[in-house]
């Protein structure tokens, strides 16, 4: 199972610059909405992972090098969108995955109080 760690993991990368100019607005923000969902897939192996850990302790350094890469590569993009000019539309998809996420961190709430 540990030898397969990061096989899991979603290798997302961008197209090049003339490519990313020639799709479109349009299929820049899809491609941008397919990075955030990659990177959602990839906090959820990574939670897996932590959760595994509890009961195979060797996990724990995976987990921290998987955490520290996926940062590594968010941070990564950023720079790529800034130096090709399309950061400015990356943020209109940027804040639609964040609203997004803060509908599913209402309604974790929600259930949470429920619950108690």
């Amino acid at each position: 199972m540990a030898c397969c760690l990061l096989s899991k993991v979603i290798d997302f990368n961008f197209p090049t610059i003339d490519e990313l100019e020639r799709i479109g607005s349009k299929e820049r923000l899809n491609l941008f909405r397919r990075y955030f969902s990659a990177s959602r897939y990839d906090r959820l192996i990574i939670q897996q992972y932590l959760i595994r850990s509890a009961y195979d302790e060797s996990f724990i350094s995976k987990v921290k090098e998987m955490e520290r890469l996926h940062d590594q590569d968010y941070l990564d993009k950023i720079k790529i969108l800034k130096e090709y000019g399309f950061f400015n539309e990356f943020l209109d998809a940027l804040k639609e995955e964040e609203h997004g996420l803060q509908k599913i961190i209402e309604a974790y709430d929600k259930r949470m109080n429920q619950s108690t």
